[in-house]
């Protein structure tokens, strides 16, 4: 199953329909993309030769010696990690729901469209890449840079920025929204740079009130302000030879700002109390998510300190903008925190590590790491599933669905429709999975035992997602 970064290895998808000129189709289609079809024509024939030993299957739902759904239940039980796409004539709700909460990556209907078969094939070979990565670990390309973890164009970018200015004492400043990992390439310029015997020395600006940043920063003399009952060595001097990272520099008070502009030119701090100036040599590294130039204009960022600092600026990008770093990282977070966890957590379901991959990711690196370690304490075997996300993630999990076309004033609405045309909306699938609960509800007579049975999922399963969509069994 394992595939290279080159995508060298062979990609095989195997067809499992009766309908011989479907299968022909789909053989003709892919072979456009280097994708090799095997086909097969009924349930059994697949079960026994094992797909060939594809890794990516499209199943029909209708095949005539059983169910695909059984199928896909015996498939996945083989191969946990197996892509599986489902495609079907008949546009049964319940059917839909069954396949999703069997891990279905996409849902086609019939009649097929050459593009979304492409792109539903080509989606399932990024996962299996995802997967690898996370297994693996490792950034996959020549150009990565120790301490800074990604595979994408952005963060190949910035190894190569950051090479740039490793045996350079220029002051750089790292850009980029809350949570891409600022500190992080911070870090990775001062343990390969050539001050890496130093220390590095790190403040949040934001963290510290703005009467308490001269002395964070410069330090204080015995006596200089009430509380200050000992002599306080500043960050520049706790940095000496070494980098003194200033995260959130936008935040930085006007009086700060003026004694920071004093020091960079001089090369001397002054405690606050002191008489006597004293020589620093410390690297500077500063950090912010505001545009420092558009402060400048505002006049809360002083023009001559932002030319002082913003010497060779490095663009960090959000991950929504580079998903294909998330495979990585979460794969990073799992080793590191396996001893917080007390055991190891090796494998990511298919089914989450796809939702992991889609999500926005509105609090960048720092959100991911914190859902994979509530996702690893949640869990209690060696696999993170779907289950053990956040509800916000797990919504959208589902695969997209045609919507049917609009019934007619004598028709009532039954959410099962005839063949798609590229013109119908797409429904949610979280919106069919609440219909679906809604229709066997009603049919149940509001019996939460005899409606579980009718979609197939426990009763457990169907009380949470009955909360969750704010339907309480006491009033389905």
């Amino acid at each position: 199953m394992s595939m290279d970064a080159s995508g060298s290895d062979k990609r095989i998808v195997a067809v499992v329909d009766d309908d011989p000129v479907l299968r022909r189709m789909a053989r003709a289609w892919l072979a456009a993309d280097g994708v090799q079809v095997l086909e097969f024509a009924d349930g059994h024939s697949a079960l026994r030769e094992r797909l060939g030993g594809a890794h990516v299957a499209m199943l029909d739902l209708g095949l005539g010696d059983m169910t695909g759904l059984d199928l896909f239940s015996h498939l996945r039980e083989r191969d946990p990690e197996l892509s599986v796409i489902v495609a079907s004539a008949s546009r049964d709700v319940e059917s839909v729901v069954a396949a999703m909460r069997l891990g279905a990556l996409d849902y086609l209907a019939k009649p097929l469209e050459a593009q979304r078969v492409r792109e539903a094939v080509k989606r399932a070979f990024d996962r299996l890449q995802a997967i690898d990565d996370v297994r693996s670990s490792r950034v996959q390309q020549g150009g990565a840079l120790a301490g800074v973890i990604g595979a994408s164009a952005a963060m190949r970018e910035v190894s190569e920025q950051v090479r740039r200015v490793l045996e350079s004492d220029v002051t750089v400043c790292l850009l980029g929204e809350s949570g891409v990992g600022k500190e992080v390439v911070a870090r990775a310029i001062h343990e390969n740079g050539r001050r890496h015997k130093g220390p590095f020395v790190a403040v949040n600006c934001a963290a510290i009130p703005a009467s308490l940043q001269e002395s964070e920063l410069f330090g204080h003399e015995r006596g200089a302000f009430t509380g200050a009952n000992a002599t306080h060595k500043g960050r520049f001097e706790q940095a000496q030879h070494g980098t003194l990272f200033l995260d959130e520099l936008g935040e930085m008070s006007a009086a700060t700002q003026a004694a920071l502009l004093r020091t960079l030119q001089e090369k001397t701090v002054r405690r606050v109390g002191g008489t006597t100036d004293i020589a620093v040599n410390a690297r500077i590294v500063c950090a912010t998510h505001r545009d420092l130039e558009a402060e400048v204009e505002a006049g809360r960022f002083r023009k001559d300190l932002y030319y002082r600092l913003v010497v060779y600026p490095i663009e960090i990008r959000p991950l929504r903008e580079r998903r294909e770093d998330v495979p990585l990282l979460v794969g990073h977070f799992m080793k590191r925190l396996s001893a917080d966890v007390g055991r190891s957590v090796s494998r990511v379901a298919p089914e989450a590590l796809d939702v992991l991959v889609r999500y926005e990711w509105p609090g960048n690196v720092r959100e991911l790491q914190n859902i994979v370690h509530r996702a690893m304490l949640s869990c209690d075997g060696d696999v993170i599933a779907l289950e053990h996300l956040p509800a916000s993630l797990r919504k959208i999990a589902l695969p997209a669905l045609s919507e049917p076309a609009a019934p007619t004033p004598t028709e009532p609405s039954t959410g099962v429709g005839d063949s798609p045309s590229a013109e119908e909306p797409v429904i949610p699938l979280a919106e069919v999975e609440r219909r679906a609960i809604v229709r066997a509800m009603a049919v149940a007579q509001g019996s939460v035992g005899r409606a579980a049975k009718m979609l197939g999922i426990g009763r457990t399963t169907l009380y949470r997602r009955l909360n969750e969509l704010g339907m309480p069994p006491e009033k389905p």
